[in-house]
């Protein structure tokens, strides 16, 4: 592996969003999307098509996909057979550079049935529960544990990396992931980083591929989906917990990135009682 590629592994930054086990209907469907994370899904009953940069790929069952940040994908059944698969959306960044972006990864590899996957998922699940230290530690061992067994399946050569000095950006990004139930200002942001709003945009969609805007609303929409789907949380509280103040203007937001109201989400993909 290039020297330039190891030392960024000593600087990996990880970050973890949501996830879990999912049995799915036909509504299971999205079209272009593009999102600011990385996802990975593995499908252990049903069918679909999954398309990658308008090339689609066959969804099976023990077929485990690997879709970057950024990239424009859709989803869907091609049949009336339900779909069963664990996901997780999650980042693995270093300080001097984006890890991923420079990895040659294939989007899907066919993972053996005693492989052990299910375990590094089933990790994964039980320490997001919890805020104690070993829990966040083994978190991240989890991920890394996952995604390694992704990079060795698939036979990885690794392009060479040249580090780029992007720490204060990637303070930006720690900080809307962290903040998403507040208001966050593109002044804020700018100012953080001691530029001007409109450089700063220009700065920020060079290296994410889209704006601050769009970025911070994709990672809302994703916490209220999340919320809405796994837990029973009032909308009233959901609603806070991505940033806005009044239901109305949550409804209006969270319609407008996934074509329903909170309500009708929930009803559609959330627990039932």
């Amino acid at each position: 592996m290039d020297t330039s590629c190891i030392s960024s592994l000593s600087n990996l930054s990880i970050d973890y969003y949501y996830g879990g086990y999912s049995h799915l209907g036909r509504s299971w469907k999205d079209y272009d999307v593009i999102c600011p994370f990385c996802k990975i899904y593995y499908i252990i009953e049903g069918e679909c098509e999954i398309k990658i940069k308008g090339t689609p790929y066959m969804g099976k069952r023990g077929r485990m996909f690997f879709l970057p940040s950024q990239v424009k994908h859709s989803f869907y059944h091609i049949n009336d057979n339900f779909i069963t698969k664990y996901w997780i959306h999650f980042d693995i960044k270093s300080n001097e550079g984006n890890l991923l972006k420079h990895l040659n990864l294939p989007f899907y590899i066919d993972v053996a049935e005693d492989s052990g996957i299910v375990h590094n998922f089933l990790d994964i699940f039980q320490y997001s529960k919890d805020n104690s230290l070993s829990s966040i530690l083994r978190l991240k061992a989890a991920i890394l544990s996952l995604f390694s067994d992704y990079i060795e399946a698939s036979g990885l050569i690794p392009k060479a990396f040249y580090p780029e000095n992007n720490s204060d950006f990637n303070g930006i990004i720690a900080y809307i992931n962290n903040n998403l139930e507040k208001k966050i200002t593109l002044e804020d942001l700018a100012a953080r980083m001691h530029m001007h709003p409109n450089y700063f945009i220009r700065l920020f969609k060079s290296k994410m591929g889209t704006t601050p805007l769009n970025y911070i609303n994709t990672l809302k929409t994703e916490r209220a989906k999340s919320l809405l789907e796994n837990t029973m949380l009032p909308v009233s509280e959901v609603m806070l917990q991505v940033g806005c103040e009044d239901l109305s203007s949550f409804s209006n937001f969270f319609k407008h990135y996934t074509g329903y109201n909170p309500q009708s989400f929930r009803k559609s993909f959330g627990l039932k009682p």
